[in-house]
């Protein structure tokens, strides 16, 4: 089983994962090593439509903030990344009437940025909030979502042309740099271990007419859109996406036993085999596919030994994790990390 196959509904445009790189290779990494950790090729970078797994994301993250641990990682690819490597969301929401119509126009088309980010709008008194949500794999890593509200953020101000409604940004994690660099990204004050990860705008402004507002080409840029997000694959079955969220929480407590899975999504243990047969899968493959993602992407990182690996993927003990390993990559994870990371 290939660690990219988590999730394999969930894509993302290719564009911002070579922003990613660009910026890596900038900062002195090594651009064959990171092209090859999230499995991109140089034919994609010409391709504006190409998709990738979310999971290259993942481990580009990881890379990144790993390997450059005296850079502010997520202000300073907010800074670096070009908006053109959102695609034609992007292009769509640049071009919208205002703001309540570029937040429907975001939810209309965000599968084409990637299949896995979800939107709410939260109310605080006259603030109306613009909330990011993902995995929980991906809201544990924290850095993304600060990485998409900046992203959100500038698509606003550009939007506007002119000075941008946020008033203040909120993250739901507590902050991995120095809050001071957020607040100099964004002009406003930053909050961190808030209910919801949001940027806020005053309810006055949301319906206050776009500088670039253009119907026209819009018109043009969401039929394209449309004829895109028909051709993408269906999301998973929502008992999927249930089960395998329950999975990872209980991973390393109960080595994802099935009765407290069960429990965890408020069904017996027979209902949760015969839902998920429905859905084309079953229990022990999800939790496979699960254990081999969370095992490779934890791999990547040497400060974590193989023993706390295994550990944490539910393992009473290291053979058991061996016999998993080889069955999912054909080799030990000796071995896959040195063929991965370098000795």
């Amino acid at each position: 089983m290939d660690e990219t196959t988590e999730h394999p509904a969930d894509t993302a445009l290719a564009g911002a994962a070579f922003a990613y790189v660009d910026f890596g290779v900038a900062h002195g990494l090594s651009r064959d090593k990171l092209l090859a950790a999230a499995r991109l090729s140089d034919a994609m970078r010409g391709d504006p439509d190409a998709r990738i797994s979310t999971f290259s994301y993942v481990v580009l993250w990881k890379e990144l903030v790993t390997a450059l641990p005296d850079v502010v990682v997520p202000v300073e690819l907010v800074r670096a990344l070009d908006t053109e490597a959102l695609g034609i969301t992007a292009q769509v929401v640049l071009r919208a009437d205002d703001l309540t119509h570029a937040t429907h126009l975001i939810e209309r088309f965000s599968r084409l940025t990637d299949t896995a980010m979800t939107f709410s709008r939260p109310e605080r008194g006259d603030l109306i909030g613009f909330s990011i949500a993902h995995r929980p794999e991906v809201m544990a890593m924290r850095f993304p979502i600060e990485l998409m509200l900046g992203m959100g953020f500038r698509l606003i101000g550009l939007a506007s042309q002119g000075a941008s409604p946020v008033t203040e940004v909120t993250f739901a994690h507590t902050p991995g740099y120095p809050v001071a660099a957020y607040e100099a990204l964004f002009g406003v004050p930053v909050r961190f271990g808030a209910p919801e990860s949001a940027l806020w705008i005053p309810r006055a402004a949301i319906t206050t007419p776009f500088a670039g507002r253009d119907p026209i080409a819009r018109h043009y840029l969401e039929a394209h859109a449309e004829q895109m997000l028909a051709a993408l694959p269906p999301d998973a079955p929502p008992i999927v996406a249930q089960v395998r969220e329950a999975i990872l929480g209980e991973l390393a407590t109960s080595g994802a036993e099935l009765s407290r899975v069960a429990k965890r999504v408020a069904m017996s243990t027979r209902t949760v085999q015969r839902r998920l047969e429905e859905a084309g899968t079953s229990y022990q493959d999800l939790v496979d596919s699960v254990r081999s993602t969370i095992a490779c992407s934890l791999l990547r990182n040497r400060a974590r030994s193989i023993v706390d690996v295994a550990f944490e993927l539910g393992y009473a003990d290291l053979k058991g994790f061996y016999r998993a390993f080889r069955r999912w990559t054909d080799t030990t994870p000796a071995e896959w990390r040195a063929r991965e990371i370098g000795r």
